[in-house]
């Protein structure tokens, strides 16, 4: 099924009903859970990667993460965010890599992409 993960995100419950509208699974994920990895909380089998760097706080936007959206679904969610003046600088798409990793490496690795790109 596809759905997107809210994670420390200010405006969940706008961005849940932007979810709900457009036939999408929205889970929050609560802060006793940001040591699983990524694919754990998307409801698979998958172990965390204990290798890695942790950040100590997630960022104050929040993290998206997409599962098994398909393009034009994730377009379409990702149009509506905009349209609805809700601002996540940190998405993410599920992958094979990011599966295993938690949170707080998910949130490091969209920090240091983010600062890279503002270079």
């Amino acid at each position: 099924m596809e759905k997107v993960l809210l994670i420390a995100i200010p405006q969940a419950e706008q961005v849940e009903q932007l979810a709900v509208k457009q036939h999408l699974r929205a889970v929050h994920i609560q802060p006793s859970a940001y040591g699983q990895s990524i694919g754990q909380l998307a409801g698979y089998a998958v172990p965390a990667d204990a290798a890695g760097t942790a950040a100590d706080e997630l960022p104050p936007t929040g993290l998206l993460v997409f599962c098994g959206l398909r393009n034009s679904h994730m377009d379409r969610f990702l149009q509506g965010l905009r349209h609805a003046g809700i601002e996540i600088p940190h998405k993410a798409v599920l992958t094979p890599t990011n599966q295993h990793w938690t949170v707080f490496q998910l949130a490091w690795e969209l920090e240091r992409e983010r600062r890279s790109l503002n270079q």
